[in-house]
């Protein structure tokens, strides 16, 4: 059965090989997707029916369009191949179409530093066209600047459950110091404040009404309901501020562990407008003594909807809907803060130091550092991290349209050299001020875009980006298209490329090129079918893209249009159902008839057995009861000691 089977998907490739040389090339808007468009593999470029379809088929194609460039009787598919091979069967180098992708750098400030961080252009270019043809990669060249002073906006955003009660005492103070050290760094500074707690429903919370109104153990200490997440400042330059809204605050309390800091870090990342943030460096500093929970966890307490992504602020700053969606997800966490170009900075106890460290890796641009048990090296940490984000370098991009490749190579202008691969980002790190670092972003499309895509790259944790306009090269731009050319058929065809798009073919059989405008494009022409006429040499001979020899006869001018006579071509007839079934024909019979034998030859040999035996038997000369392969089966025994005399007694 496996022979049976790959003799039939043999024969069936075969018989339809020819027929489907042009239907394996596909059109402008289909996916054409290659393997390996190495340029330099001999024999990836196949024939093809026009140029647009060449030079879609292979990045490696080219079409000559000289006229007459084919003999007699030879496909317009053989103007498809590579350059080399048609100059070397004799087109002229004027004559090649072999469209190249090229791009045009529309916007480029040059690098500066601007004025005291402000102003600066650290991103070039800032705007660039790239047309690319399929499957010929394009590599744009992005320069990045370090600038001094670079603005910064930060977010404090403390756990206020009841174990964090002697770092809220040192965080009352921290404001002027904070400021003071960033702005060592930087000329433009904010700080803003948020806190959070959990979810105010079971088992994250108690629900007990005096336990909602005082949930820490005593009743002699200061302590807040419970609460989800609640913005208090917003981000400003004023310390007093700082220090003023954060003195009113008071621990609160909760049931488990982990806390619900995920949803604080969203609705802080989400809820840009009541932030305050700027398009600036945005940093997030998150503080805990404890774990977190997501996605998943919310069941416990009999929530099931995901959470929708969008910021839920009510007038009092409180994230209201807490109690309605899950806990975000950690994929979910990491992608809103990317999109936000916010930079979070885990600052956590010994305890849970790991688990931040982990979680810190799957967080593009993240750092994680450790808490002392009062927070009192909370400034110093929030330095040591911010001076290490700003020194790395990474460059992204927004999301690819379908069938667009993307990969990176950085050069840091030292040692460090990182290839990137396809979907990667690029990264340098150790980035000193007023150093330049370039990124090598090689583009690749494997089919056409229906559309101009605009793709964003930027640099994590910097406001400016880069604008890449994407077209797709997709069709060949010949010089001699020309409607009614006196080379087709006496003016009855367009010229395209070299090649002649008939109007008989399309009006007769509705295919070809101009099947999709026929009426517009052959209205000077009547075409009618020709019954079985008498060919002579008056008639025009023409192939359709399968291939096929149709024949045509320009009849009539009179009046400014032209009757075409076209005499139906006839089909080749498909075989490959009558080869197919001939051979398992063939095959059954072929069996049929060695099964036939081999009982035949065993009949014949029993008949000559049994006939053998008859024979033998026939000619036997003794009686079966004295047959001498016969003997009795009875034994006769003498007793020795047995004497045979009388016995005493008588």
């Amino acid at each position: 059965m496996v022979t049976l089977s790959m003799v039939l998907v043999f024969l069936l490739v075969l018989s339809r090989s020819e027929s489907e040389l042009d239907t394996k090339i596909s059109s402008p808007g289909d996916a054409t997707e290659w393997g390996d468009p190495d340029r330099s593999l001999p024999g990836s470029c196949q024939p093809a029916s026009s140029c647009q379809k060449c030079i879609l088929s292979h990045p490696s194609c080219a079409w000559c369009k000289q006229l007459n460039f084919t003999a007699s009787g030879e496909a317009e598919a053989r103007r498809c191949a590579r350059r080399e091979e048609l100059l070397a069967r004799g087109c002229p180098p004027e004559d090649l179409e072999e469209p190249r992708g090229w791009q045009e750098v529309l916007e480029d400030e040059p690098l500066s530093q601007g004025v005291r961080g402000e102003g600066a252009t650290q991103l070039a270019p800032q705007r660039v066209r790239v047309t690319l043809r399929p499957g010929e990669p394009q590599q744009l060249r992005v320069r990045f600047l370090r600038a001094e002073g670079y603005p910064v906006d930060l977010y404090y955003l403390m756990d206020l459950s009841y174990s964090m009660k002697d770092d809220l005492e040192f965080v009352r103070q921290l404001g002027h110091a904070l400021l003071v050290r960033l702005q060592e760094v930087t000329h433009s500074v904010r700080i803003g404040f948020g806190s959070f707690v959990d979810k105010t429903v079971l088992p994250f919370v108690s629900t007990v009404p005096s336990k909602l109104r005082h949930p820490c153990p005593t009743r002699l200490e200061h302590c807040q309901p419970p609460f989800s997440f609640h913005h208090v400042l917003s981000l400003t330059g004023d310390a007093k501020a700082f220090e003023r809204e954060v003195g009113r605050q008071n621990v609160s309390g909760n049931l488990d562990s982990p806390e619900g800091g995920f949803d604080a870090i969203l609705q802080a990342a989400l809820c840009q407008k009541q932030i305050g943030w700027r398009n600036v460096s945005r940093l997030l500093v998150f503080t805990s003594d404890d774990t977190f929970h997501t996605a998943g966890d919310g069941k416990l307490g009999g929530i099931f909807m995901p959470s929708d992504g969008h910021c839920h602020l009510d007038s009092n700053g409180l994230y209201s809907r807490s109690p309605e969606f899950d806990y975000p997800s950690v994929g979910q966490v990491a992608q809103v803060l990317s999109a936000a170009n916010i930079q979070p900075i885990f600052a956590v106890t010994s305890t849970t130091l790991p688990v931040y460290q982990e979680l810190s890796k799957l967080i593009p641009k993240s750092a994680v550092g450790e808490l002392s048990e009062n927070s009192s090296n909370v400034v110093q940490l929030i330095m040591d991290a911010y001076n290490s984000l700003s020194s790395t370098v990474t460059l992204e991009h927004s999301q690819l349209p379908s069938g667009v490749h993307i990969s990176y190579e950085s050069q840091c202008g030292g040692p460090e050299k990182t290839d990137g691969e396809a979907g990667n980002r690029g990264q340098c790190n150790y980035v000193r001020i007023n150093q330049t670092v370039n990124f090598l972003v090689t583009l690749q499309a494997t089919h056409c875009l229906q559309e101009p895509h605009y793709l964003k790259l930027r640099a994590l944790g910097f406001s400016e980006e880069l604008t890449v306009e994407l077209h797709t090269l997709c069709d060949c731009n010949c010089s001699d298209s020309q409607q009614q050319a006196p080379h087709c058929s006496d003016g009855q065809g367009h010229l395209q490329c070299g090649v002649c798009r008939d109007c008989a073919e399309c009006g007769a059989f509705g295919t070809g090129p101009l099947a999709a405008n026929c009426s517009v494009a052959c209205a000077h022409a009547n075409v009618t079918l020709a019954l079985a006429p008498t060919l002579d040499d008056g008639w025009c001979k023409e192939r359709t893209l399968d291939n096929q020899l149709f024949f045509f006869l320009v009849e009539d001018k009179a009046g400014g249009r032209v009757v075409l006579r076209v005499r139906p071509h006839e089909k080749r007839a498909d075989h490959t159902q009558a080869i197919v079934l001939g051979c398992v024909g063939g095959i059954v019979a072929v069996g049929l008839g060695l099964v036939l034998a081999y009982r035949l030859s065993v009949e014949i040999y029993d008949r000559r057995e049994y006939s053998r035996f008859e024979k033998e038997r026939q000619h036997l000369n003794w009686k079966q009861d004295s047959n001498p392969l016969y003997k009795s089966a009875i034994t006769t025994t003498i007793n020795p000691h047995f004497h045979g005399t009388e016995s005493p007694l008588g």
